[in-house]
């Protein structure tokens, strides 16, 4: 294998690790969201249409903050960026490998330390997991259609130059 294909699947992993980086912040972002409101006293019906809504606009702002600090900032031509960031993948890696298990772990404290001191219905908890995690699997796939959408449209206007 020559330099040039192992840069390319480096860069390849590189991508995977940091899009799984920036969902885990952003997952362990909008649970702290979550605690913050319930603790508040925030009804779950309200929270079950309010948390795939924020979700959405996270994943959306995200999206286009990232795309446009690409945009800007990227001086490196051509398909084999020569440079490769080690320090960030280790960096991102360690992100990914503490902030989701941290997540769930936090949001099991929460459900036990909760189901406690509230008198909430089941069906009415479970109503809004079912939405709270549906709003992160809507989001994911409109931004990632919305993204390969806008790629497409700037590898057409590249090719029309």
């Amino acid at each position: 294998m020559n330099k040039e294909n192992i840069l390319l699947i480096l860069w390849i992993i590189f991508g995977f690790v940091f899009v799984i980086a920036v969902e885990s912040i952003l997952y362990f972002l909008i649970h702290i969201f979550y605690f913050g409101l319930a603790e508040i006293g925030i009804s779950y019906n309200v929270m079950t249409y309010v948390f795939p809504i924020i979700t959405l606009i996270s994943y959306s702002l995200t999206a286009l903050f990232l795309l446009k600090r690409i945009k800007t900032k990227s001086k490196a031509s051509g398909i084999y960026l020569t440079e490769f960031p080690k320090k960030l993948i280790i960096i991102l890696t360690i992100i990914i490998l503490i902030l989701t298990p941290l997540t769930n772990k936090l949001s099991g404290i929460y459900a036990e330390s909760i189901s406690e001191n509230t008198l909430l219905e089941m069906g009415e908890y479970l109503t809004f997991y079912g939405w709270f995690n549906l709003g992160f699997a809507i989001s994911q796939t409109l931004v990632l259609i919305a993204m390969v959408w806008f790629s497409l449209i700037k590898l057409k206007e590249t090719k029309n130059n």
